[in-house]
């Protein structure tokens, strides 16, 4: 039995991967590795042994027409083995409420939106009026890393390019408030 026990602890101080597979879902340190790889400070952790969740901050670095300088995203990426999905969203983008003077104009103008987006869509919740920014991935045969790349970029400039539409339809601000230096990513603390 003794040697049984130290056999496993053997094999897993030579094969970390393999330790690592146990304590967390199967392409998590990948989603982490393509993310600092394109420049954030991920704050990556499992919820179980199939679910995991990214998180990072995107400060927009770009002025001019269909950007929002200094305009902050939370990123959020929740990883399942289960579903075999990344889902990737802007938390918190806008809120619409259904109370709204112009609600009915609004929620029609979120659906066309929805129409003209090859990757992403718009979601609403109904309780708390959040309207996020989404897309899902597939990874049921592989973790492509370059799609993974282009639906978050996708994401980020569909956020920054209906921002100020979605600001003035909702009446209120889009994202979090503007950060104090542009160009910057910075990491986002975990929520319950």
């Amino acid at each position: 039995m003794n040697v049984l026990r130290a056999a496993s602890a053997l094999s897993l101080l030579l094969c970390p991967a393999f330790a690592s597979a146990q304590s967390e879902p199967r392409y998590l340190p990948q989603i982490r590795t393509e993310l600092q790889a394109m420049g954030y400070t991920a704050q990556c952790a499992p919820v179980s042994a199939a679910v995991g969740t990214c998180r990072v901050e995107h400060v927009g670095a770009q002025a001019g027409a269909g950007a929002s300088a200094g305009r902050r995203f939370a990123l959020v990426v929740e990883y399942s083995d289960v579903t075999d999905t990344a889902y990737v969203y802007l938390s918190r983008y806008a809120t619409l409420r259904v109370e709204q003077p112009n609600a009915t104009t609004a929620f029609r103008r979120v659906a066309e939106m929805n129409w003209e987006m090859l990757v992403g869509k718009f979601e609403w919740s109904a309780p708390t009026g959040e309207l996020r920014l989404g897309a899902v991935m597939q990874t049921d045969s592989n973790f492509d890393r370059r799609a993974f790349r282009g639906v978050v970029r996708s994401l980020l400039r569909l956020g920054d390019r209906y921002a100020d539409e979605v600001g003035r339809l909702t009446g209120a601000p889009v994202g979090e408030a503007p950060a104090a230096a542009t160009g910057t990513m910075v990491p986002v603390a975990p929520t319950p």
